[in-house]
């Protein structure tokens, strides 16, 4: 499959939360893709995807499973936590395709202090 092929997978977006807090990060599938060369920024490699930067064995169990209320899933997740994510999720996207780069790969969420915090690139 060549790299040019509409299948052929070149990011990765992954979100993740728990009740008040979570994350949007978006990474290169290496291998896959060679960076834009720019004179006006300094262009990387490749950015790290969610399983380089996540160890999934410090996760709980408890932070996440099935609802089958809305009641039972709003206590374990504020209600508007995903749609926070999804908006900066797309806002990533968007500058992507719009500016063809983007100074963010990701977001950290908290909603009981209300901050969306960037994750550089």
């Amino acid at each position: 499959m060549s790299n040019d092929d509409e299948k052929t997978p070149l990011y990765w977006m992954d979100f993740g939360n728990a009740q008040f807090t979570g994350q949007v990060l978006i990474g290169t599938i290496r291998n896959k893709i060679a960076q834009p060369i720019s004179k006006e920024f300094l262009s990387i490699p490749g950015m790290n995807n969610v399983t380089e930067e996540v160890s999934y064995s410090t996760l709980r169990d408890t932070d996440s499973g099935p609802s089958c209320s809305l009641a039972e899933a709003l206590k374990k997740q504020d209600l508007f936590v995903n749609s926070m994510l999804a908006q900066a999720g797309c806002e990533i996207l968007w500058k992507m395709i719009r500016e063809g780069r983007t100074l963010h790969r990701g977001a950290y969420l908290n909603m009981e202090t209300l901050r969306l915090t960037p994750i550089p690139v």
